[in-house]
């Protein structure tokens, strides 16, 4: 698999764990939803360590009773949903009382497949997929599952290491939007525009495996608790999706707002969430 295919896979895997299996629009939050990975660094280097940690929608009146993190060498692919295909070598992370995991895939591979010394057998890549699998699960009965893949360099740092997106602000109708503080009021039955400020600084170029030179495209992912987005998925450094008030409950008195920016690479970066009042 060359190096782009893995990096924009990690990003595929990651959103497609976290789509609903209604056919609400894919902005919608009517549910438990794992709406983020980040790991930090993107793509590891020999013996260099991972944090990841999980963004996730819990719905109110639910509460969460059990986060689990797996960890493999390689996945079997889409076809067999990535079970591990080295199952001896599959091994349970603990999680950190907030859900993050933290762990050292060359230490868990050199101990499973019993390499010494530090060497290396010619016959491993210079590269393969890690697998990290997380699940969530609350007290209501409801679980997730996010996979998420890794890029592991086994002889040498890579050259051009994959960093994630900076979202520089998030505006919502017209004004910065600022988590724990009211944002505009969405009126029922109208609109309120959301923006997405990505800085262009952290969008960078690369060369593929195949030796062609390419820029990283932005994507942004908007998502609510109560009415829906115009567009659930916007590309470019500044883009904007309205809020629309339709389909609202009675009794609907606010919307909570994320907003999740992608590299298409594995980079990914999360705002939210943004409270929105619903009224005139």
């Amino acid at each position: 698999m060359t190096r782009s295919l893995a990096a924009s896979l990690l990003a595929v895997l990651l959103l497609t764990a976290g789509c609903t299996s209604d056919f609400s629009p894919q902005s919608d939050l009517l549910g438990l939803r794992v709406l983020a990975l980040v790991a930090d660094p993107l793509e590891l280097a020999p013996g260099e360590p991972v944090t990841i940690q999980p963004r996730s929608y819990v719905p109110p009146g639910s509460a969460v009773t059990g986060q689990s993190w797996t960890f493999c060498p390689l996945s079997a692919g889409a076809v067999a949903a990535y079970a591990c295909a080295v199952p001896q070598c599959e091994v349970e992370l603990a999680p950190a009382p907030d859900g993050s995991v933290t762990a050292n895939p060359s230490a868990i591979i050199a101990g499973c497949l019993g390499f010494t010394g530090g060497a290396i057998p010619t016959s491993v890549p210079d590269q393969i997929l890690t697998v990290f699998r997380y699940r969530i699960a609350t007290d209501q009965g409801g679980t997730r599952d996010a996979v998420l893949q890794i890029p592991q360099w086994t002889r040498s740092p890579p050259a051009n290491p994959n960093l994630p997106p900076v979202i520089l602000g998030v505006e919502i109708g017209g004004l910065p939007a600022v988590a724990g503080l009211p944002a505009p009021a969405l009126p029922p039955n109208g609109t309120l525009p959301v923006r997405l400020l990505i800085d262009p600084a952290s969008v960078q170029s690369y060369v593929d495996a195949a030796g062609v030179a390419r820029t990283e495209t932005m994507t942004g992912y908007f998502y609510t608790t109560a009415g829906t987005f115009s567009a659930g998925i916007t590309s470019g450094t500044d883009t904007t999706s309205n809020l629309e008030g339709t389909d609202l409950l009675p009794g609907q008195a606010t919307a909570e707002v994320w907003v999740i920016a992608l590299d298409l690479r594995g980079g990914q970066a999360v705002a939210g969430p943004f409270t929105v009042p619903i009224g005139p």
